[in-house]
């Protein structure tokens, strides 16, 4: 298996410079000095971050999304993205998203059939780097362009939306897609996925992919196994060793200590994430890069708001540095 063999050699590699790795735990805040620099050209900072829908923990004083969004945002911002594709994005976030980062062009719909309401995953590119050659939002289903459309027994209709993006500095472009797939379903997650990755290859004419999201499946799973034969995880390419933690979904549950990529990448595939709906130990949230692709570095950002042992959102975020 491809994942398996990339992993066997990370191990190896982990071995070896696990004594000088930078492993960031939660607890553990990002000042506003720390800011990420921005990406250089060719180089492209990408993004993926589960917002959690504002519809959730209205009665929670500490995670409902008015109380936790400033966090959301400062989280963001300290990681400077060129790209960013959210997730869980309902019509009130994707409006104050907007107003706050206005140095960003959004792109998406929502996944009902009236193209509006329901969750979004939206697509917010740099505005004074990227021009969007394309774009758009499609379902996954059978028939993906028939709006509230869904297929292979998922739950609620699921979406892909995507940015065909050229480079304004370089003018080469590079295809980026957000979904966020179906919990229940394991062949709407595989067929889905699938179906996108055909999508950007016809969309981008051949142009390098970048596929992100929430994939609700752990890596050893037929969905990530099937992806893999055609995308690999950015995170066994990094040329520096991955940083931050394994797990990407929290269920807003607090660890003293959590376990680092470093650490993961040394256990069998089998025995890095928990399987099970409420398990909070899950990989779920991948950045995905086409053949060519070189990946600088990887980080999963289990910063917590600062002073407490509260979350932005119930997934951490994935953030990788690319040259395409």
């Amino acid at each position: 298996m491809k994942i398996k063999a990339k992993s066997a050699k990370w191990s190896v590699q982990m071995n070896r410079i696990a004594c000088s790795a930078v492993v960031v735990l939660s607890g553990v805040a990002l000042g506003a000095a720390e800011v990420r620099p921005a990406a250089k050209a060719p180089q492209v900072r990408v993004m993926t971050y589960n917002v959690r829908y504002s519809a959730g923990d209205k009665k929670s004083p500490d995670n409902n999304w008015k109380a936790r969004r400033d966090d959301f945002a400062r989280t963001v911002e300290r990681e400077n993205p060129d790209v960013v594709g959210f997730q869980e994005v309902l019509p009130d976030q994707r409006k104050w998203l907007e107003r706050r980062f206005p140095d960003y062009a959004f792109t998406g719909e929502g996944r009902n059939a009236d193209r509006v309401n329901g969750e979004a995953s939206p697509v917010a590119f740099r505005r004074d780097r990227f021009e969007a050659v394309t774009n758009g939002t499609f379902w996954l289903s059978e028939t993906p362009d028939v709006p509230g459309s869904k297929s292979w027994n998922a739950a609620f209709p699921r979406i892909c939306t995507y940015a065909v993006l050229k480079d304004k500095a370089t003018g080469k472009t590079f295809s980026f897609a957000n979904t966020h797939t179906d919990h229940k379903s394991e062949e709407a997650r595989e067929k889905g996925m699938l179906l996108i990755i055909e999508r950007m290859k016809d969309f981008g004419r051949g142009a390098p992919v970048v596929l992100v999201g929430d994939h609700n499946c752990l890596e050893y799973e037929k969905p990530a196994k099937s992806v893999s034969k055609l995308l690999t995880d950015a995170i066994y390419l990094s040329k520096t060793p991955p940083q931050g933690s394994w797990r990407t979904f929290n269920f807003w549950h607090w660890y003293e200590k959590e376990l680092s990529i470093v650490e993961a990448l040394k256990k069998p595939i089998d025995q890095r994430s928990i399987p099970g709906d409420k398990s909070d130990m899950k990989r779920i949230d991948y950045i995905y890069v086409s053949p060519g692709t070189t990946v600088l570095d990887y980080r999963t950002v289990s910063d917590t708001r600062p002073g407490t042992k509260l979350y932005p959102s119930d997934h951490f975020p994935s953030v990788a540095t690319l040259v395409l």
